[in-house]
């Protein structure tokens, strides 16, 4: 076994988020941060969301991938998006440019970091921590950890380090032709917004420079909301850099019927 600063020195700053996809309904989020400050009062909780589609372990994975730079280094990001709550898999841990990542194996890591990066198994056992339920493991293991880990105690982690479960797959934009990208819905926000897997770079990321066809409509690019009336649909590039497909104080998903994974052709338009 290994105390495993695993990859380098571990600095922490004492901020611990938390993903999950336990709602707000019930107490189990607050449990679990009751947990963090019995171990370290101090430390700096913060909700990235909870409201990820139950064991939608690729939206998990999405909003982290896409939230966790905007955290200062020594940050402690914690996902608990578990299917797999109180079966075999194993609670992997990860350093990477100088922040902690600590979920579930069920690819969701693998998805968030680059291949190059180390995860490492938990050895439970060495850090003296027994699930008390075998449903619960937010509280009864991710706390617990993130707490140790936000004071600047590593976890005792196996020594070799792991390849983990493949990873959650966030489909690639297919270029059929010179201007047109077929790609699909990854991610639809509590607005309806529609967030598709297109990501235009340099002198194409302009929403106004493409046309979106989807559900049987020819959707137009604008720069934003407030450029079309209300209940219309538009094209735009959201706050991630993604064509995102909305409808101006309204629900696109609604409106078009359609979910994650539905298809979606971007056409550049001719300039």
């Amino acid at each position: 076994m290994e105390s495993a600063r695993a990859a380098s020195q571990w600095a922490p700053c004492g901020v611990v988020t938390l993903t999950t996809d336990f709602g707000l309904a019930d107490p189990y989020v607050g449990i679990m941060k009751g947990v963090v400050l019995n171990e370290n009062a101090q430390a700096s909780l913060v909700d990235l969301t909870h409201e990820v589609a139950p064991q939608d372990v690729r939206s998990a994975a999405w909003y982290l991938s896409k939230s966790w730079r905007w955290f200062p280094p020594g940050s402690v990001h914690v996902a608990v998006v578990d299917p797999g709550v109180g079966g075999a898999r194993e609670i992997l841990v990860a350093e990477f440019e100088g922040h902690a990542f600590l979920a579930p194996d069920n690819g969701l890591l693998g998805a968030v970091l680059p291949a190059h990066a180390k995860l490492w198994a938990v050895d439970l056992e060495a850090a003296g921590l027994r699930p008390l339920s075998h449903t619960f493991h937010g509280r009864d293991l991710f706390a617990p950890l993130a707490a140790r880990m936000s004071r600047g105690t590593w976890p005792v982690v196996f020594s070799q380090a792991q390849q983990g479960v493949a990873p959650i797959d966030f489909p690639q934009p297919l270029r059929r032709a010179e201007g047109v990208v077929e790609t699909e819905v990854l991610v639809v926000d509590r607005y309806g917004n529609l967030i598709s897997g297109f990501c235009p770079e340099g002198d194409e990321a302009d929403a106004r420079l493409w046309d979106v066809e989807m559900a049987g409509k020819v959707i137009s690019g604008c720069k934003t909301y407030g450029e079309v009336d209300t209940g219309e649909l538009l094209t735009l590039l959201d706050s991630y850099g993604h064509l995102e497909i909305a409808q101006r104080e309204g629900s696109a998903a609604q409106a078009l019927g359609v979910g994650v994974g539905a298809p979606l052709i971007a056409r550049r338009k001719n300039t």
